[in-house]
């Protein structure tokens, strides 16, 4: 990895797109693109897909008024050490959350430009 001010760069882990129609966005990347449908990481709103060996996983959620819109791609970084990342991070002057835990793992938040949608992953 590569480093910026001592800290290892975050390499991108996950890719989750927000979908309308949950099973009929299923049906096109299984279908039509090739995805393979990996229902042990499927939730309620939820499907999960794995590409080509080696590549980040992707996964399709249902958009709510509690999620982002329709569209929207969030993508998710990984990173050893995420309370060192999260230090560095804020050191440079960027107001972050706390570190949540999530049934996949710890995360947080970081507020980007134009609004789009980064997270970085232990």
């Amino acid at each position: 990895m590569t480093t910026t001010n001592s800290i290892a760069a975050p390499a991108l882990d996950f890719v989750v797109l927000y979908v309308s129609d949950l099973e009929g966005s299923l049906e096109y990347f299984t279908e039509k693109l090739g995805f393979i449908h990996d229902v042990a990481g499927d939730g309620p709103n939820f499907r999960q897909l794995k590409g080509a060996e080696g590549s980040p996983g992707l996964g399709l959620l249902r958009a709510t008024e509690q999620t982002p819109a329709v569209g929207n791609v969030q993508l998710y970084f990984k990173t050893a050490d995420l309370s060192d990342l999260r230090d560095a991070i804020i050191s440079r002057g960027v107001k972050l959350e706390p570190i949540q835990q999530r049934p996949f793992g710890s995360i947080f938040d970081v507020p980007m430009p134009d609004n789009l949608l980064f997270t970085m992953l232990s």
